[in-house]
């Protein structure tokens, strides 16, 4: 979305002719203050269409279609509801206004800005997100995943490779997620002990490998980590944070701003992490057969009555010392 003294202008795609002889292409309509802006996909204004004189020529019919005026070969088609609503709405206080002429912009404006503030509250956080959340498929999200740990690597450097710490790192996975296509990537000086990202990738810093001699509390940081991405998705997360207009071009091309990669990354890497309880995490260190107390003791969670579990260590000592020197020369 974009300002619009102050609040967000309502944008939705449409289908478009300059004149009856030519074929329909697929735009972006802008409603701004007493105006209608019809652009192409890469931002070109095609045309400028006034409120006022905005006609719709099937009332009450779907998809709606619309032209500049009454004498126009100029023709949209518009299948949003909410668009249409909106339109329909600004239409009807422009012919009341015609009566009143004192009280058209006042109307008209009023009107657009309530169905603005009204579109963004409500429709946009859920039904186009979710739409969104579903339409991605599995291997644009690995892809968006690889994008934002390509953002992550030029802050941290190349993502640690002694050959020794990556077969460890291999176990450790292993260990963990044995029926699950989890990915490990382990930078240096990470801000965070652990951040998920789409596509099924964990990144570790390498301070909750060498800051600990027990690979147990390790461990825990990613399997709480894991957790917290199934209870709220990576791909939700970010979605959530992008703007209307790079969602919708998203939807519509499949190519994802280069912008909101480097902006959800900067939010992930200064935002505190979500601290799940240990009534949340402790069936997932159960699943795992990982001891809860070393991760809990580390992170000042509640340990609770029960006497300690015996469960087998995350790694045994040599593979876990081989993943601690996985950053090394």
């Amino acid at each position: 979305m974009t300002a619009l003294d102050g609040l967000d202008r309502l944008e939705a795609p449409g289908l478009w002719r300059a004149s009856r002889e030519e074929q329909r292409r697929a735009v972006y309509i802008t409603v701004g203050d007493a105006e209608l802006v019809i652009e192409d996909r890469s931002g070109i204004a095609l045309s400028h269409w006034s409120l006022p004189a905005l006609v719709r020529l099937n009332p009450g019919e779907m998809p709606a279609r619309y032209a500049p005026d009454t004498d126009s070969d100029e023709q949209l088609e518009v299948e949003e509801p909410e668009m249409i609503t909106a339109l329909d709405r600004v239409m009807t206080a422009v012919e009341k206004g015609r009566s009143r002429p004192g009280a058209l912009r006042r109307v008209t404006f009023g009107l657009v800005m309530g169905f603005l503030l009204g579109l963004g509250l409500l429709w946009l956080p859920g039904a186009l997100r979710k739409q969104a959340a579903i339409l991605i498929p599995t291997a644009q999200r690995a892809e968006i995943g690889t994008a934002m740990l390509g953002e992550l690597t030029g802050l941290t450097g190349a993502p640690c490779a002694n050959p020794t710490g990556v077969e460890g790192l291999g176990q450790f996975r292993d260990r963990l997620f044995p029926t699950r296509p989890v990915q490990l990537v382990v930078l240096r000086d990470l801000p965070q002990p652990t951040i998920a990202l789409p596509g099924d990738l964990i990144v570790l810093s390498d301070r909750i490998l060498v800051g600990q001699d027990d690979p147990d509390v390790a461990a825990g940081h990613v399997l709480s980590t894991q957790a917290a991405a199934q209870m709220q998705a990576p791909l939700e997360g970010f979605l959530d944070q992008m703007g209307f207009v790079n969602l919708t071009r998203m939807l519509i091309t499949g190519e994802v701003p280069a912008a909101a990669i480097a902006d959800h990354v900067e939010r992930l890497i200064l935002d505190d992490p979500a601290r799940l309880s240990a009534e949340a995490l402790r069936p997932a260190f159960a699943t795992a057969r990982l001891n809860w107390e070393p991760f809990a003791r580390a992170t000042n969670r509640q340990i609770g009555e029960a006497p300690p579990s015996q469960m087998p260590p995350a790694m045994e000592d040599t593979p876990w010392q081989a993943l601690r020197e996985i950053c090394a020369p």
